[in-house]
């Protein structure tokens, strides 16, 4: 079983600006009732059950790999372990060289661990949403998931799988540093925070929640929970590059963010009906997986949004992007293109932010 893509095959797309990610909604049901998301069951947002057909993944993955130089896959939902044939999809990913992640609440992990490592997978984000089992497990509608998220975490640890605690930024985490101790107890090697999200999505994604009360919060709200979230480093590997976080406080004073995100161009959201995003966020899909082709992809210095998943990736992937526009000016003869493209100061950030990410990068790649 392939266990993703090698170093000599990153290596192949650095004249192509390094490999892209996909993050793939396999399914629309959640077994969750989270107040800031709209995929909870209990909503009715959700009007018809949808599953994405796993007979087909092969061949949207290959046409990613191609034309995209997908070499990542980020499976989410809705809830992700709900899909019937999920592990299959997460082999076929893995024994194409495309390394598998998985986005899940966890209730239904422990009994999946030994299969999801054996399938492929080096690193899980599990999401967690205050620094109390009893908030947490309220706002999820799963009274005793934590038991079963420190359960599954010591498997997938024994296992040599990565676990990271995904965190929304809401009113549910009132203490950081709290927080921090909290999922660290629970068996967890890292966290990453998501942005809180209020106004609704333009893709068929609904994580977000127009009603929650826990995502309306001011500048000065977000401005102490990005203080927070720097304090948690303190405690625990924190996912999110400094650099990133750093924008998002421009972002709030009004002043010009450093980094533009390349969703469309290096990631990509993927739906259940296997259309194709440059991310959540659009109002269109860019096309059909089946009639997706490079000449597609999208790259427009694009800041409109704030969805981390995007925007900080593109900040670790802004260093080998600007590799990639260096060989295409060398192969246009514009050699002074190609040296400003190297000299973006930009770089520096960019950089910093995958060295900090060493470990957890190798492991991504099966190393």
């Amino acid at each position: 079983m392939g266990k993703g893509p090698g170093v000599m095959d990153l290596m192949r797309l650095v004249p192509r600006g390094g490999p892209a990610i996909c993050n793939v909604s396999v399914t629309n049901m959640c077994n969750a009732t989270c107040d800031f998301c709209n995929f909870a069951h209990d909503k009715g947002f959700v009007t018809h059950r949808a599953w994405l057909d796993a007979d087909r993944f092969a061949d949207a993955l290959t046409r990613l790999k191609q034309e995209a130089g997908v070499r990542f896959a980020t499976f989410m939902g809705g809830e992700p372990l709900l899909h019937p044939r999920i592990l299959d999809m997460i082999r076929t990913a893995a024994a194409m060289g495309v390394q598998p992640t998985l986005v899940t609440n966890g209730w239904l992990l422990p009994p999946k661990v030994q299969a999801l490592a054996d399938a492929g997978i080096t690193t899980l984000f599990i999401s967690i949403d205050a620094a109390e089992a009893e908030v947490h497990e309220a706002n999820r509608g799963l009274k005793g998931v934590c038991a079963r998220i420190r359960e599954a975490n010591a498997g997938l640890a024994s296992r040599g799988v990565t676990t990271i605690a995904s965190v929304a930024m809401t009113r549910l985490v009132t203490d950081y540093r709290a927080l921090a101790r909290f999922v660290k107890e629970l068996g967890f090697s890292a966290i990453t925070f998501s942005y809180p999200r209020r106004a609704a999505l333009g893709s068929n994604s609904l994580v977000w929640s127009e009603d929650s009360d826990l995502v309306d919060m001011g500048v000065p709200e977000l401005l102490a929970a990005f203080d927070g979230a720097e304090a948690a480093r303190e405690i625990i590997p924190v996912h999110n590059p400094r650099a990133g976080i750093a924008d998002m406080r421009r972002r709030l004073s009004g002043q010009n963010e450093r980094f533009v995100c390349h969703a469309g161009y290096k990631y990509f959201y993927l739906d259940w009906n296997y259309d194709l995003w440059r991310c959540e966020d659009w109002k269109e899909p860019i096309a059909p997986v089946w009639e997706f082709t490079r000449e597609k992809m999208v790259r427009d210095g694009c800041q409109a949004c704030t969805t981390d998943c995007y925007r900080d990736a593109s900040i670790m992937l802004h260093f080998a992007v600007a590799v990639g526009d260096a060989f295409a000016r060398l192969r246009e003869g514009r050699l002074t293109a190609a040296a400003a493209a190297l000299a973006d100061r930009r770089n520096a950030g960019s950089l910093g932010a995958v060295i900090g990410h060493g470990s957890r990068l190798a492991r991504l790649m099966g190393a």
